[in-house]
């Protein structure tokens, strides 16, 4: 029997860490392995050291800190702990550099995106290895009643205000004030771009690009403003024209009722959820609006937890995602920069009950079968294997 130590030591919002890591708890367990959960609801900051000299066949964290952690003779704290340690990065790595850096031994990274896959092995070569692994969610029918279809079209998500990521681009030193500017106008230009593949592209213009080329990871980490900013943009821009089509819109999340959506009749805000109530929303909608976080070639777990719920996901593409469903059948691909071909088709399908039903119950069968808890425990077991 495999053993495994899994921490969800940030509090983030939405409880998401910690939902994930109770989930793949229980997940490997019904896979017939032990996982024991490390939380700070259940555990205080001292019992980290009830785990040093402990052996495991893998200990997992989310977004980790971990491996900065050192003793007090400057030697690093999973040192300690006799096991291959696995950082689950729920974000682009750029986010991560000062965690990533670290040479500790037996180090490996989980990500969301075959790209962030390649980005790392090619600039932290002593990560151990690097393996694409998607969060998911639950189907709740199992638990509670199945509630009525009412709301049209939720958007599950945070609201932040582009317009003050422009303002702290603008505080920014100029040289890294410009290059930020001049990465989100790229990147605008061409969605299909990756931060770094804008950066290169950028490269040859710059007077500092020997630097940049040098220290190429910290200069990414350096521009975070731009992946913050197109985030924010294309999140308000998308909903800002469903909204004067008059698509009506349910929206979840922080910050929303500071939004200029608020002014439009038809919109609904459900403040603030946690993690595992959301997925009671995606059984009330009919349609769940995904917009990936930059994710080129990725998936957010937004996109399974609408399907495992009934509810007929209308996402952005990428390779990755196209190559786990077929647009039309079992989800709704749409072009970010053909907003208005999105509207009309909502509209078809909100007035096409049987056909958005078909899609929905497609879509619920394809992520039971391949996209659930169970099924990632068993692919994350086969790597040890």
């Amino acid at each position: 029997m495999k053993h495994f130590l899994i921490f969800a030591l940030k509090p983030v919002c939405y409880n998401s860490y910690l939902y994930f890591a109770d989930s793949l708890v229980k997940a490997l367990t019904q896979n017939g392995a032990f996982a024991k959960l490390f939380s700070p609801k259940e555990n205080t900051p001292q019992a980290l050291e009830t785990l040093i000299g402990k052996s495991y066949d893998a200990v997992f964290d989310f977004n980790s800190d971990l491996p900065r952690f050192k003793m007090d003779d400057g030697s690093y704290f999973l040192d300690q702990i006799h096991a291959p340690f696995y950082d689950i990065i729920l974000d682009h790595p750029l986010y991560h550099h000062d965690t990533l850096k670290q040479k500790i031994p037996n180090f490996h990274v989980l990500c969301l995106d075959e790209n962030h896959k390649s980005y790392i092995k090619e600039h932290y070569p002593h990560i151990s290895s690097v393996h694409l692994f998607l969060m998911t969610g639950e189907d709740i029918s199992e638990n509670k009643n199945y509630p009525k279809k009412e709301i049209d079209v939720l958007f599950p998500g945070t609201y932040t205000d582009y317009r003050q990521v422009e303002d702290s681009i603008q505080k920014c030193p100029a040289f890294l004030s410009d290059l930020t500017k001049k990465l989100i106008d790229l990147m605008l230009y061409d969605n299909s771009l990756t931060q770094e593949a804008a950066l290169r592209i950028l490269l040859p213009s710059l007077e500092e690009a020997e630097i940049i080329e040098e220290t190429f990871p910290l200069h990414m980490q350096a521009c975070f403003l731009c992946d913050t900013y197109l985030r924010a943009w294309k999140r308000e821009q998308l909903l800002f024209h469903l909204a004067k089509k008059n698509v009506r819109l349910t929206l979840c999340g922080n910050g929303w009722r500071k939004s200029p959506l608020t002014d439009f009749s038809q919109i609904k805000v459900i403040d603030d959820t946690s993690f595992g109530e959301t997925f009671t929303l995606f059984r009330r909608a009919k349609i769940t609006l995904n917009l990936l976080p930059e994710f080129k070639n990725g998936a957010h777990d937004r996109i399974y937890s609408a399907m495992l719920n009934h509810s007929l996901c209308a996402t952005d593409s990428s390779p990755l995602l196209k190559r786990q469903f077929e647009h039309e059948k079992e989800i709704l691909f749409y072009d970010f920069k053909d907003i208005d071909s999105l509207s009309e088709k909502i509209f078809h399908l909100l007035a096409s009950e049987n056909q958005l039903a078909q899609l929905s119950q497609n879509g619920y069968y394809k992520a039971k079968k391949d996209h659930s808890w169970q099924t990632r425990a068993a692919g994350l077991l086969d790597l040890f294997h």
